[in-house]
């Protein structure tokens, strides 16, 4: 059972969001809350596999509320659901661990498909969201910046690509007909020559190179 714990300073909202995610009989909203410090706290007590984390909450921010829940709880998945669509603020989010992001406008099955993702270890943006990463990340490193796919070896590549498309390693292994400790093998060479420190930050790059579509 997938535990969740909605964080969203609207009533109608959590509890909107609350009908639509018990519907799929694999998921339990264990707690709907309006603010940051309750979502803390009641983190300590409730465990939730994924908080669906709102931006914008009265007083401490959603971006603030994320950073110090990873922080205790480094297991836990966040995924933002925001109307805001701000790429700075995307990035922040990001940035301070959460797995994925989707605009409110998109929710309901892809709110779904997005928490399964994020527990199975995936990172997960709606396709809105990813397009602005995209831009974001071209104009960053127009004049420079991380190596480009040339880099790497043709199977790195093909890891890196599998990857961002939120493939498992066993899922990957068996597509290339490697062992799954090759693949491990392969991502570690990657994300040093590429300098980057997770699947998330992978996916940032693979949607930049064009390794995958937005």
């Amino acid at each position: 059972m997938i535990r969740i714990m909605l964080v969203d300073d609207h009533t109608m909202v959590r509890e909107a969001l609350r009908v639509v995610l018990e519907q799929d009989k694999s998921m339990e909203v264990v707690a709907a809350v309006g603010d940051g410090e309750t979502a803390l706290q009641l983190a300590n007590e409730l465990a939730p596999t994924v908080v669906v984390m709102d931006v914008a909450l009265p007083g401490q921010s959603g971006i603030e509320t994320t950073r110090r829940l990873l922080a205790r709880h480094p297991q836990i998945k966040v995924l933002a659901l925001s109307t805001y669509l701000d790429r700075r603020i995307i990035q922040q989010m990001l940035d301070v661990g959460a797995s994925g992001y989707i605009a409110k406008s998109a929710a309901g099955a892809e709110l779904k498909q997005g928490i399964r993702n994020v527990v199975a270890g995936r990172s997960y943006l709606c396709s809105e969201v990813a397009a602005l990463v995209a831009d974001g990340l071209r104009d960053r490193h127009s004049a420079g910046g991380h190596p480009e796919p040339s880099s790497l070896s043709r199977r790195e590549v093909q890891v890196a690509t599998l990857l961002a498309e939120g493939k498992s390693a066993p899922d990957i292994a068996a597509e290339l007909h490697i062992a799954p400790s090759t693949v491990d093998v392969h991502r570690r060479n990657l994300m040093r020559k590429l300098e980057l420190h997770n699947v998330v930050e992978l996916t940032r790059y693979a949607i930049r190179t064009g390794l995958v579509l937005p």
